[in-house]
Formats: structure tokens, sequence, C-alpha cells
């Protein structure tokens, strides 16, 4: 099993070098909490009244520095704001809780190292479902709020029982049912799903919440289920469904119609 999760793990990696990094963005490491974290900045950028902190997608188990560096640095230069990508705990070696804890001492650091701040929330498939399941402990610990959730292709309901799981599984060219199932099970065993599965376990408000994904998605419901649980609590949330793309299309080409759409919606809306 090992070997198959480690020649997934550098095929993952290998999304990183798509297209090139962002011009003029540099890359610093932090160790916070004794968790490799890395800061994206424009060159000359130390305003930090606007933090975004970004989650990774990858199953739980895929993922890292590598796989994200070309897209987290095109988010910071667009958006003209400093980004914190955390390299969280991977499963099978560390299963639930320890990504959702990680992810939470980081939260907790930025809120003491830089009080006053407004903090953006953002995560791609499962790290949008590790901003959820956070985002629920962050209420539990009454902590001040991020400003806003931006979720892309959103992986939020881990029982894997939503209808496009088979509905959207002949054009869904990433992902299968029998694949998110295999993930879960390296993420969590029988008796922790309900406690691990962010849908079940949305404690609390949401700030104002964009969500980004493409029609052609067996995760589509995923991003409508959680776009009604947070219109119920009243809150500001936006699903734009684009049609034709795949899960986290962004990733593969950040210079599509498509990407650059995604990009000035994700910055028009943080701006509000």
């Amino acid at each position: 099993m090992n070997d198959r999760i480690n020649i997934s793990r550098c095929n993952f990696e290998k999304l990183g070098g798509q297209y090139k990094l962002a011009d003029n963005v540099i890359i610093e490491k932090e160790i916070i909490e004794n968790i490799n974290c890395f800061w994206f900045r424009n060159k000359g950028e130390i305003n930090t009244k606007k933090i975004l902190l970004y989650l990774h997608g990858g199953c739980f188990v895929l993922g890292s520095l590598q796989s994200h560096q070309a897209l987290v640095s095109h988010l910071s230069k667009n958006l003209m704001l400093p980004v914190l990508f955390v390299e969280y705990s991977l499963a099978p070696e560390k299963p639930f809780p320890a990504a959702v804890i990680d992810i939470a001492k980081v939260y907790q650091y930025l809120l003491a190292r830089y009080p006053g701040s407004d903090i953006v929330l953002m995560g791609d498939s499962a790290g949008a479902g590790l901003a959820i399941s956070v985002l629920s402990k962050i209420n539990e610990k009454d902590l001040h709020a991020p400003k806003y959730l931006v979720m892309l292709s959103p992986w939020i309901d881990l029982s894997c029982a939503n209808e496009s799981l088979i509905t959207n599984a002949a054009i869904d060219p990433i992902l299968t049912k029998e694949q998110l199932e295999k993930f879960v099970s390296f993420y969590v065993n029988d008796k922790t799903v309900s406690a691990a599965n962010p849908i079940e376990t949305m404690y609390g408000p949401a700030p104002p919440t964009l969500i980004i994904v493409g029609s052609n998605e067996i995760l589509l419901d995923d991003s409508k289920l959680i776009c009604n649980k947070i219109a119920e609590q009243q809150t500001k949330v936006e699903l734009n469904i684009y049609e034709g793309q795949n899960h986290v299309w962004m990733l593969e080409d950040i210079n599509t119609e498509a990407s650059k759409k995604a990009l000035k919606e994700i910055q028009e809306f943080i701006a509000a």
C-alpha cells in the first residue's frame, strides 16, 4: 500500500509543474507549531491587513507545496495578498483528526501574530472540506472567525452518497466514486467517519462564502449541499457552476478563460 501511495503522491506533485509560477512572487518557509508552512508574497508586499490561509486538496492523502505552488503563486499575485500555505498531516500515516488539529494551530497562530488582520480561509477539494471542519473548531472555541470562505470544487460529504457521484461519473475525467471511498478509508476508520465528515459536523455560522465548481464533477452535489447549508444560516453565499469544467481545473491551466474568470470572481468577492 505504501508504495502505491508514494507513487500517487509523486504523480500528484507534478500538478505544480503544469505551468510557471507567477512572476515577482517569493516563497518563504515558516515552521509553525512544528508544521511546515510557506508564505507566498508579492515582492515588496508587507501589508498583512488581509491574509489568505490556503488548504490544499489531495483527498487527505496527497498534496504538498510542490503540487500547489504554481496555483497559489497566481492567487497571491492576482489577489495581491500574502498567502500562507499549510502542509498539514496526511493520511494514512496521520489520519483524522491530525490535519484538522494542525490547521487549527496555524489559524490560532495567525490570530495571535497578526491581530486585527482579516483572514480569508480558502481550500480546494478535500482542503475545502478541511476548511469547514476547522471553521467548526473555530466556532466551538469562540475564536475570531475568518472574514471570508472560498471553496474550489469542495469535497464536503465523506459518505460518498450524493447523486452526482453516479450521474456525472461518465463525464468526470479526474475522480471516481471508488477512488474517493478508498481515500476515505485511509483518512478515517468506521467509527470516526461521522466525526470527520465536514457536512455532518458543521457547527456555527459560516462567513460570507464563495463556492466555485465545474459542471462535470462527480462532486458537484457536494457544492450544492454546502451552499444550501450555509444559505439556511442567512449568510451570504455564492455558488458558481462553470459549464464544462473539471475538478479544480485551475490546477491544470491557470491561463484558460474559465481560470481567469474564477480568479476575478475570487478577487471581487473578497474585496467586498
